[in-house]
């Protein structure tokens, strides 16, 4: 027979089981902390990004979110200099714009995942020149013809390229090499300890947005995503030469406006390009009349460490001439998509409130991007 001294025992165990079982399933209040993104604009640095973001989270340092991370930080540079945690996860050139990956607080330890991610471009290339940085801001570096080349002749060097292919990053990038980033070298004339190892990279989807044979229509995206279209198609009927690869028309939220214009109260630290101002520096002419320009514009899909400016440089010399990037624009990256609910304008991150909404749908994207990886 069991004591009544047994028996109250039991009753007491299986009670703090019950009571530590749904300790152990309520979560403990996390702060909205994660991913979201925002449309950088051409002509600073994705650093920029951050540095704004950290002045308005400085100037409200009593709003929930703000107070939420510094909280969960605990460090030095959150409780004494009261900075949150923030970074991005991927960097893009000052000429280029679109989406850059931002995480705050503890979303920052998942940024990893999203520098090895696929990406989704719209370049547009100029064949007939090209430059020490392999894109418009660098100094000419040599000239050919490009009268031989056709749409078919294109058309048939994008196929080529896709799928896996080696290429070399440019002088002119971010890469470490022996402590020093590559364009380090290159600004201060430094000869590289070594070559700058080739790297083998996936092209998942290359398409043609636009060739100027007054045929092709140009892909209802490029307007949309503002590109300059010299050719007015305004009057081409569609019907008679269909849209080339459609880019998921998106509309965006807005217009691209500088941060300086905007924000009053923050003033981002100008970009300067040294190659702009070196007495040896020679532009790249602009477009004129019957000069030897070839204009297109593409769409890639592309794995993490790809660099579009290399690849234009090598279609052009594919087809037996030289070219360099003059405007890009990363449309997507692993969800996180221009115009989407996580990403905001940048005009748009004076407002918490805003940000937090995009974190929300942010996190989002982050859990249905798990889940696929886990099915």
């Amino acid at each position: 027979m069991v004591s009544r001294s047994l028996i109250a025992l039991s009753s007491k165990l299986s009670t703090s089981s019950i009571t530590n079982a749904t300790k152990t399933k309520t979560p403990k209040h996390v702060p909205l902390t994660g991913l979201f993104a925002v449309n950088k604009p051409s002509g600073i640095t994705s650093t920029t990004i951050l540095d704004h973001l950290q002045h308005v989270c400085k100037r409200n340092q009593s709003h929930p979110l703000v107070k939420g991370v510094l909280e969960v930080d605990g460090s030095k540079r959150a409780q004494k200099r009261g900075l949150v945690k923030i970074g991005h996860g991927g960097t893009l050139d000052p000429l280029a714009r679109g989406i850059v990956v931002v995480g705050m607080g503890t979303g920052c330890k998942k940024l990893h995942n999203m520098s090895g991610s696929s990406k989704v471009y719209i370049a547009e290339a100029r064949l007939g020149y090209s430059s020490t940085t392999l894109d418009s801001t660098g100094s000419l570096v040599d000239q050919k013809p490009t009268d031989h080349i056709t749409k078919e002749r294109l058309l048939d060097t994008l196929q080529a390229f896709k799928g896996e292919i080696s290429q070399t990053p440019p002088l002119y990038s971010a890469l470490n090499m022996d402590g020093k980033r590559l364009y380090d070298y290159a600004r201060e004339g430094i000869p590289l300890p070594r070559e700058i190892p080739s790297r083998k990279v996936q092209i998942h989807g290359l398409d043609l947005l636009s060739y100027p044979d007054e045929v092709t229509v140009p892909d209802p995206c490029l307007q949309a995503f503002g590109f300059q279209l010299d050719t007015d198609f305004s009057d081409a009927s569609v019907g008679d030469s269909p849209v080339v690869n459609s880019c998921d028309n998106v509309t965006l939220r807005g217009d691209e406006n500088d941060i300086q214009e905007e924000q009053k109260s923050f003033r981002p630290k100008k970009f300067s390009d040294p190659t702009l101002t070196d007495p040896t520096h020679i532009p790249i002419p602009p477009p004129t009349i019957g000069d030897n320009s070839l204009y297109f514009h593409i769409r890639v899909h592309c794995s993490s460490g790809t660099y579009i400016r290399t690849l234009i440089a090598d279609i052009a010399s594919h087809l037996g001439t030289v070219g360099l990037m003059t405007d890009l624009l990363r449309v997507e990256q692993s969800g996180y998509r221009l115009g989407g609910p996580a990403t905001l304008e940048v005009r748009e991150c004076e407002d918490l409130e805003k940000v937090e909404d995009a974190i929300q749908a942010g996190n989002r994207i982050w859990d249905e991007r798990t889940r696929q990886h886990q099915e």
